[in-house]
């Protein structure tokens, strides 16, 4: 039979309860503290936690006070006053966890207590149904709160006390539960007092129940992943992106802080400091670097590419945006060392708050201050234009006298087999052709002897890169310095020389630069290739054109018909190498160096000068395909060898050769005119720039001969 209690004596045992739980409740965030301040205190994860701490990790078990329940009130003999009050303070409890009479769970509280508290969220509550049909309604919004706070809670309890990434997110937890547990002392005292009703109370707590979702789903994805730092700012980053709370912008703010000022030391000094191990960027010569400035041979492009490694998988979603910048910062402040250059770096404090772009501006001014000082020294004091222009004058036949000085001197020599050129005395021809010039940076220059002719080293450069691309990949699962994977390559490339090179001077010989630091962080050896390439196709050409012209033979022993298919193969030779030069190689030259008079950043510099060598190769026709290249040289050996030919002594079956030269030519420049016209057709492959060069070669090979310009693949144009 139940027993009926006054509400006086209700009252008492009310205020009872209340002073007991309260205690409880006190105890309880008392032990957290003391944990915390364990944990913040030096404990390195390795001591055992205190023997009240000491419980089944990632389970909850109730908070208990004198037994599971507190003492039953017979809800139905109270006024409906009271039971408004008795529910407000049964709220107050289950909300911090602490379970009361008349709010249960829906499983008993053993099956409870084996849960794991991610599931803690699938348990629902239910409210006594004695009470007032019109309170439990309106409580019942509220109920999620229960779970919400048991997993937020012991997420906090189970990471305090350990050294994982995830302990910064309980503490932060923490503190932002302060603010909770305010709201919950502040209902108590309104409620002693009696100011508080039931409407109120939910007023006052509706807020919290999207904030305490955030929470809980938050821990509950952060308990069951093994997360990196990176990956647990991700993680927060995209729930805030779900649920955008001001209490989750605040708590990744606070977890971010440790992230952020890796960023920020890099940015603004150039320092890494990761002891965790948790940065994206990682030093990979750290202590091989040192506060005295390298030796220009050490510190070189190269030195620069590997040095630093990227770890992707480090890296927070929301910096993914402005990861180049972050990176280049630093590297360029330690280009800047050593450049042993002086200027006044950044010192803002930089932290990440969602919806707040100021992170973005301070990484951007920090990049912006290095690139700046950087480009200002390559061109005011190390005269990065001048060197741009010796590039357009040497590699591009740019300088008239010098080449044609060149070609003079190495004509005679460039016939030969390229295995009976001597290198020195190639390179005391090219000094000779140097001579006469101002230049202050000619010694830069020298030549050199490739041991493959240009659609090998197409070819080789194609499946470099697509080795380099796998190489980088087998790079961040094994973690091999790539200068050691580069060096390898080299030792192995250098040995595979099994037998004698078939191939000419004419075809073997370039040119080669080799500026001093600074200057070779912009201009090293791929972009060199690149213009190697280049030049071994104009020099060739030009070569060509040189023997045709010089070709001695008599008139009157040489018909007229001879004459004209040596003048027919000088002027396609010229087209084909005033197509490359005045149509493209030239204008975006002229572009690159007025991009850099206007340019304010180093990066825009690099990345011009990379445009226009890829630019240029691709509308030469000098990348894909390197059918072009190898028909080019053909139609060029076939020149050459007509030179030889007809200077000859004349014979009965003169006549009959110089047609089967100009068929062989005729022919030979047909294909070349159906590769082009295909690669110009609006349904090929190409971009719209290499259609339009296309058009350009064609129509400047379209009048060589009138009966070519007859034929079908002509009348297409």
């Amino acid at each position: 039979m139940d027993t009926e209690i006054t509400e006086e004596n209700a009252e008492k045992r009310a205020l009872y309860t209340e002073d007991e739980v309260e205690l409880k409740m006190r105890k309880v965030k008392e032990r957290i503290e003391k944990s915390l301040n364990t944990s913040e205190s030096g404990n390195d994860g390795k001591a055992p936690p205190p023997s009240n701490l000491m419980r089944k990790m990632g389970s909850w078990i109730f908070e208990s006070v004198g037994g599971y329940y507190l003492p039953t009130e017979n809800v139905s003999k109270l006024s409906v006053k009271m039971q408004e009050q008795l529910l407000i303070r049964d709220l107050i409890y289950a909300f911090s966890g602490v379970p009361s009479s008349h709010i249960r769970p829906d499983i008993s509280i053993d099956d409870v207590n084996q849960l794991k508290t991610d599931q803690i969220g699938q348990v629902r509550f239910k409210i006594d149904e004695n009470f007032s049909g019109a309170f439990r309604s309106l409580a019942n919004e509220l109920l999620p709160l229960i779970g919400y706070y048991i997993n937020v809670q012991s997420f906090i309890e189970d990471t305090i006390m350990t050294t994982s990434c995830c302990r910064s997110l309980g503490v932060a937890l923490h503190r932002n539960m302060q603010q909770y547990f305010e709201v919950q002392s502040a209902l108590e005292s309104q409620l002693q007092e009696q100011k508080l009703n039931l409407q109120q109370l939910v007023h006052q707590l509706r807020p919290w129940l999207i904030t305490m979702e955030a929470y809980a789903s938050l821990t509950s994805r952060a308990r069951c992943s093994d997360l990196s730092t990176a990956d647990l700012l991700s993680l927060m980053h995209e729930h805030q992106q779900h649920f955008k709370t001001e209490g989750l912008k605040k708590l990744i703010t606070d977890v971010s802080h440790y992230y952020m000022k890796m960023v920020q030391l890099w940015t603004q000094k150039g320092v890494l400091y990761d002891v965790r191990g948790d940065f994206f960027i990682e030093d990979t010569r750290a202590n091989a670097m040192s506060s005295t400035l390298l030796s220009p041979k050490q510190c070189c492009h190269s030195y620069w590419a590997q040095r630093y490694r990227l770890h992707m998988d480090r890296l927070p979603s929301f910096l993914e945006p402005v990861h180049e910048r972050i990176f280049l910062a630093g590297k360029y402040l330690n280009v800047l060392r050593q450049c042993n250059a002086h200027m006044k770096l950044m010192q803002i404090p930089l932290s990440y708050l969602p919806g707040d772009e100021a992170h973005v501006e301070f990484i951007r001014s920090s990049y912006e201050l290095p690139a700046r000082k950087l480009l200002e020294i390559l061109v005011e004091n190390q005269q990065l234009m001048r060197h741009l222009q010796n590039l357009q004058g040497y590699f591009l036949l740019q300088q008239e006298n010098f080449t044609k000085s060149l070609m003079e001197k190495c004509a005679g020599q460039l016939q030969y087999n390229v295995d009976c050129l001597i290198p020195e005395k190639m390179q005391k021809l090219l000094l000779e052709a140097l001579q006469s010039s101002d230049d202050p940076f000619k010694h830069m220059l020298h030549c050199q002897l490739m041991d493959c002719d240009v659609a090998t080293q197409l070819a080789n450069r194609h499946k470099r890169h697509s080795e380099e691309k796998d190489k980088e990949m087998e790079m961040e699962l094994e973690n091999e310095p790539s200068s050691e994977m580069e060096a390898s390559s080299e030792v192995e490339s250098s040995s595979e020389l099994p037998e004698p090179l078939s191939i000419c001077g004419f075809e073997a010989f370039t040119l080669r630069y080799t500026p001093n630091w600074p200057i070779s962080l912009v201009i090293h050896d791929e972009p060199l290739e690149q213009l190697q390439l280049l030049h071994r196709v104009l020099f060739f050409l030009r070569y060509v054109q040189h023997q045709l012209k010089s070709t001695y033979y008599d008139l009157s022993k040489c018909n007229s018909h001879a004459a004209a298919l040596r003048d027919r193969m000088t002027e396609c030779i010229l087209q084909l190498e005033q197509h490359m030069l005045l149509d493209i190689v030239e204008p975006h030259w002229q572009s690159l160096l007025l991009a850099v008079e206007r340019a304010e950043l180093i990066d825009e510099v690099l990345s011009q000068f990379q445009d226009t060598l890829d630019q240029c190769l691709l509308l030469c026709l000098l990348s894909e395909p390197i059918t072009f290249v190898r028909s080019l040289y053909t139609l060029g050996q076939l020149c050459l060898n007509y030179c030889g030919f007809i200077e000859q002594p004349t014979s009965e079956e003169f006549e009959s050769g110089v047609v089967e030269y100009e068929e062989e030519f005729n022919s030979l420049l047909l294909s070349i005119l159906d590769l082009v016209v295909e690669l110009s057709k609006p349904n090929s492959a190409s971009s719209e720039e290499e259609r339009e060069s296309c058009k350009q070669l064609l129509q400047r090979l379209k009048f060589i001969s009138k009966d070519l310009a007859q034929t079908p693949i002509l009348s297409e144009i």
